[in-house]
């Protein structure tokens, strides 16, 4: 039965293919449709808006930044002076200061920690700048 089927079917293809006329564009067709693609305007939902805004990543170089300058200077020892001046009270159980304390960075990790930073902050307007051309073009 399923045989008899597809061989109808086949047929009526067949049949169909025979009767049916090849279209064919004019000579200007994809030149019109071309200029039609270009005066289509962008709507206002498909406007680039970055998830980061320009003051969030302002805020974390500024952050990272300074927490660089601060451990190169104090050769990588946090000290616990600013929280005492701040009259921040820890419990006697919970004492971070010691245990970050008994943390020593050698200049080698220092240097290699500053120099991911460098190529981080190098990298991403240069990456920005090509993917921008890419999404231009």
């Amino acid at each position: 039965m399923k045989a008899n089927i597809d061989k109808q079917v086949e047929e009526l293809v067949s049949k169909m293919m025979k009767e049916t006329i090849i279209e064919k564009p004019s000579n200007n067709f994809t030149a019109h449709i071309m200029e039609q693609v270009a005066d289509i305007k962008l709507s206002k939902a498909y406007v680039y808006k970055p998830l980061i805004s320009k003051w969030v990543w302002f805020i974390l170089f500024a952050a990272v930044s300074s927490l660089v300058i601060y451990l190169a200077f104090n050769n990588g020892q946090p000290s616990s002076e600013w929280l005492y001046k701040l009259n921040i009270d820890f419990s006697p159980k919970v004492n971070f200061m010691k245990g970050l304390s008994s943390f020593h960075y050698s200049k080698t990790t220092v240097y290699a920690c500053v120099l991911l930073t460098v190529m981080l902050f190098i990298q991403i307007p240069i990456l920005k700048h090509h993917m921008d051309k890419r999404l231009e073009a």
